[in-house]
């Protein structure tokens, strides 16, 4: 009997050991998949990724589009990646790294090459289906995936959004292009400052006074003959200087940033510029991020270029904040290396400026000083895009009641995101009217509005990134999510400020009276608005549109207040005072006239009786 107990505790114990094996089993996964490459080139690639905290030895694993197999090889090590290319050249063209394997360096069975218009991505083990996707065309419906199939368009990527596995649409996004970064959400608890633009703008000339030994920009473009001259005035004190900037902005580069980086190119700058190149693809639609990096050790992130037009006394209203977190320095110091990398979009200027000169005048303009700069510590979520941009703005939409937004403008999918919770929205750009107010910057002598802010209830969302699809998902772009009240408080003091003092509202009232009827107008008030209310002795009378009414009063003193409300919800009013006596009255000389008319009356008829 004890040793049939025996025989079934040892039975008992394999078979948990089998369980607790098969849940603890790694599951490959497929990360990324490049299956419709630009015309004339072979950029198609499939990669894995090991998500498990041990390493896998890939022997008994294949690829497969069901019409032919790539027998894998080697280990893929925990939390890492490899690549499967079709090309070792041209991957690395675009890459700026070469792949871990090519399909001629695995054994094949079949032909494997995936089609543009529709295909499978299988991971299979021992025959078994580990991971699936499947895009375009493709009919498949057996196991191993749900629903839709993916859609795709030419140069773009396949990519997961994270390592949950669905088997599913939901799994992936389609909006990457071949050779962007793909950089992960995380969180950082930093010491902070916060400045406005154009009321501060000297904190980022203080900030590159404190670099020593390292000085890293990336721009869309930086044209500030003062930020030019302190960068050479860093080469010459042996400081390294290193420059990425938008090779093809909007409406070319001018003169004066010509000028600038040439001197810095002169004084050992090195400066890199992010193109077109033709044959090989820009990996974004514009390098439109702004930051710079002292030191491995802080960065001030940008709503505004480095320009000569933003660095004015009187230059754009925008944002910055300077982050002081070691951490968050490495982690952009990896996004600006993985920007400027050997990839076939980046030009490093060659000294080809020679003999460019700009004109850095502008008209001088007079601004009084309304904002200055506050110190905090708070936790901060940085916002790559287009690598999980998308994904962070809904995020922060959803965790926030009600949002105000100054923006140089906002469009398409960010302003269908934020309907119903926006509650004020001032902005540079506006073909809409959708709570919207159009700021013009005279008030308060700023050039324009070029910030790009989301004020919520308990965080913000500011950088570089407009609330635009396309650069949400197309450009490259850093934005900071700062989770804290006190920030919230700053950003709202200045929106308010730009909001109230943008537009005058003025209440004007003329008040006609013809006997015991009033008529109130109110059509010379000035502003934009939407809604006239009338009180009388307290009581509201009238509440419309209408600019003038008419009101019946009973004798007596009355006080009449008129308000008037714009489209944005400020409000102005204007008061006075009338006296409404009775019509039926009698005048001095009449009742005297008709006293001694009866006094002489009675006389008569004394004297007669």
């Amino acid at each position: 009997m004890e040793s049939k107990t025996l025989i079934i505790l040892i039975v008992l114990i394999f078979s948990l050991s089998s369980v607790q094996a098969h849940s603890n089993k790694v599951h490959l996964l497929i990360y990324e998949v490049s299956p419709y490459s630009y015309s004339g080139l072979k950029l198609e690639y499939i990669c894995l990724i090991n998500p498990s905290n041990q390493n896998i030895n890939l022997t008994s694993y294949v690829i497969t589009d069901f019409e032919g197999y790539l027998n894998l090889k080697g280990i893929i090590k925990s939390m890492k990646k490899i690549y499967i290319a079709e090309n070792k050249t041209q991957f690395y063209g675009v890459m700026g790294f070469y792949p871990n394997y090519t399909y001629n360096e695995l054994k094949t069975n079949g032909t494997f090459r995936l089609s543009n218009s529709g295909d499978e991505v299988v991971l299979e083990e021992n025959g078994k289906i580990e991971d699936m996707v499947i895009y375009g065309k493709s009919d498949y419906s057996g196991k191993g995936w749900n629903g839709e199939v993916l859609k795709i368009t030419e140069g773009h990527i396949l990519r997961r959004k994270n390592l949950i596995d669905t088997d599913s649409a939901d799994d992936w996004t389609t909006y990457h292009k071949i050779g962007q970064s793909d950089f992960s959400p995380i969180s950082f608890r930093a010491g902070i400052e916060i400045f406005a633009y154009p009321d501060d703008r000297n904190e980022v000339y203080r900030f590159l006074n404190g670099a020593g030994k390292r000085v890293m920009i990336e721009s869309y473009t930086m044209s500030d003959e003062k930020l030019g001259n302190l960068l050479i005035k860093k080469l010459e004190n042996g400081v390294n200087v290193s420059i990425l900037l938008e090779g093809n902005p909007v409406g070319g580069m001018k003169d004066t940033e010509k000028y600038i980086v040439h001197q810095i190119y002169l004084h050992g700058g090195k400066i890199y510029f992010m193109v077109n190149s033709g044959r090989f693809k820009n990996r974004y639609s514009f390098l439109h991020s702004k930051f710079i990096i002292e030191d491995n050790s802080k960065v001030l992130i940008s709503t505004e270029n480095f320009d000569l037009k933003s660095m004015g006394i009187c230059g754009n209203r925008g944002y910055g904040v300077i982050v002081r977190n070691g951490n968050f320095a490495r982690y952009m110091v990896r996004m600006f290396d993985e920007d400027k990398r050997n990839a076939g979009d980046i030009w490093k200027y060659n000294g080809s400026y020679y003999g460019v000169n700009g004109d850095f005048s502008l008209p001088l303009e007079i601004r009084k000083r309304e904002f200055e700069s506050i110190n905090l510590s708070a936790v901060i979520d940085p916002v790559i895009a287009p690598d999980f941009s998308l994904l962070s703005f809904d995020n922060f939409v959803d965790s926030q009641g009600r949002l105000d937004i100054e923006s140089l403008y906002i469009k398409d999918y960010p302003l269908t995101k934020i309907y119903g919770k926006a509650n004020r929205i001032l902005v540079e750009e506006t073909t809409k009217n959708y709570t919207m107010k159009r700021f013009d910057g005279e008030e308060h002598n700023i050039r324009e509005l070029h910030a790009k802010l989301l004020i919520g209830d308990s965080a913000v969302f500011v950088g570089s990134i407009n609330f635009c699809l396309s650069s949400l998902t197309r450009n490259r772009e850093v934005s900071l999510i700062i989770k804290s009240k006190i920030a919230v408080n700053y950003f709202e003091k200045v929106f308010n400020y730009d909001w109230n003092n943008e537009e005058d509202l003025i209440a004007y009232m003329k008040i006609k009276k013809e006997e015991n009827k009033i008529k109130v107008d109110l059509s010379q008030s000035i502003g934009k608005i939407k809604e006239y209310r009338i009180y009388v002795d307290g009581k509201i009378a009238y509440d419309g549109k209408n600019s003038i009414y008419e009101i019946n009063l009973g004798n007596g003193i009355h006080i009449i207040k008129s308000e008037v409300i714009d489209m944005w919800g400020k409000e102005d009013f204007a008061v006075a005072k009338i006296e409404i006596k009775n019509n039926f009255s009698i005048e001095p000389m009449i009742f005297l006239f008709v006293l001694i008319f009866a006094v002489f009356i009675y006389k008569v008829w004394k004297n007669h009786g």
